[in-house]
């Protein structure tokens, strides 16, 4: 067809005059803007021909395919950078293109600045805003959830964990059950060395020095808590010279360092029985000295922290007037801890008269009950484990109810 009778047709159709050319014309075109209805951009090959539209200021849904791999975009009706569902375009690869593209200032579902679903751009992301973050989006700016939402992990979007950004204090499910956190995530512990504020009186911290390189104070402030925890639990003190250090329930607050992920619980129990996870529900360490415990084998007297005691047949039990005598000395005591337990505080179901103390030598004390010395066993990492049961034909959990075998 001889090109005026193409371009006379083009015109009857409606689509609008775009300028022809051959593969050996080189002239310089202006950018098509066409709105809605596919008026632009219909079967061109020129540097500004479209597909469906030429520029953001693009055709509704009406355009034919084009040529152009710069200047596309099929579908758009909005300006430039407020690109949506309708207004961004599929398929498109232009610096302000559509859903599926791989443009800088768009996606599809909402819009430039605040990001539609799917969008790769420095500003976008899923279902809700660059800066407020949509579920999905992988900008710098997008979270996972928006403000206050959970999962996220972007800068300024949604962070880890039940909380989201702006939450000084997180939740997180671990190993030993829902354990206070850092606004990233880490695990809070309280040091039971320390005395709690009371009243009027603050908090008094015993980790000074070195032991901070191993325990980091953690402050959050402003206070800010997801649902599970209530502010008015939370506080803060100076620990001099202006260091600031938050506290739970009247307890200073630290981190542990060898704690690297989400979630990690590897300062539990050290000291040993010195640092505890702030779990909830919440116990004030050293509060319940002794507690029962279920297990594989059933109900077992633990320490406070929940690990499983044990006894020892060879020692020889103690009497009303005669304190006991333990066996396991030197190298034994490396694999069977022994367990002091102080003040005796016991659970609903044991009797504190059931329990005692008696002095090793050179000061060294050990809990008892019913007369036997009572030890710890070191495989046993989680609450519950009994690996050390009928070790050698002589190490027995303390069960409730007790029996010797």
């Amino acid at each position: 067809m001889a090109k005026q009778t193409w371009l006379l047709l083009v015109t009857a159709l409606g689509l609008g005059a775009v300028q022809a050319c051959s593969d050996s014309d080189n002239p310089t075109y202006p950018p098509a803007s066409a709105g809605s209805g596919g008026r632009a951009g219909a079967g061109g090959h020129s540097a500004a021909a479209g597909h469906a539209g030429t520029q953001a200021v693009a055709g509704s849904t009406n355009g034919e395919a084009g040529e152009s791999p710069s200047d596309a975009g099929a579908g758009g009706e909005a300006e430039p950078g407020n690109a949506g569902a309708m207004n961004g375009g599929s398929g498109g690869n232009t610096p302000n293109a559509g859903s599926g593209g791989t443009a800088t200032s768009a996606g599809s579902g909402g819009t430039a600045t605040n990001a539609g679903s799917g969008g790769t751009s420095p500003n976008a992301g899923s279902g809700g805003t660059a800066t407020n973050g949509g579920s999905g989006g992988t900008s710098p700016n997008a979270g996972n959830g928006g403000v206050g939402g959970s999962g996220g992990t972007s800068p300024s979007g949604g962070s880890a964990g039940v909380g989201g950004a702006g939450t000084t204090f997180t939740l997180q499910t671990t190993t030993l059950g829902q354990v206070i956190s850092t606004a990233s995530g880490r695990s809070l512990y309280v040091f039971n060395t320390d005395t709690a504020a009371n009243g009027a009186t603050p908090p008094v911290s015993t980790c000074s020095g070195g032991c901070l390189g191993n325990w980091p104070v953690y402050y959050g402030n402003p206070v800010s808590v997801p649902p599970g925890l209530s502010a008015s639990d939370f506080s803060s003190f100076d620990r001099g010279s202006g260091v600031m250090q938050s506290t739970y329930k009247g307890w200073p607050l630290y981190t542990y360092y060898q704690d690297n992920a989400v979630g990690d619980v590897i300062g539990e129990d050290l000291g040993p029985h010195k640092w505890y996870t702030v779990k909830l529900p919440f116990t004030t360490p050293g509060a319940t000295t002794f507690t029962l415990q279920t297990t594989t084998l059933g109900k077992v007297i633990s320490t406070a922290t929940g690990h499983s005691l044990y006894f020892f047949k060879s020692d020889t039990v103690g009497t009303s007037s005669t304190p006991p005598t333990s066996a396991c000395t030197a190298g034994c005591l490396g694999t069977w801890p022994i367990y002091y337990g102080n003040p005796i505080s016991v659970p609903l179901g044991l009797l504190a008269s059931d329990f005692g103390s008696f002095d090793r030598g050179s000061g060294v004390m050990q809990s008892t009950y019913k007369g036997w010395p009572l030890y710890t066993y070191t495989p046993d990492n989680a609450v519950g484990d009994v690996i050390g049961e009928d070790v050698g034909h002589l190490w027995y959990t303390a069960k409730s109810p007790f029996v010797v075998p």
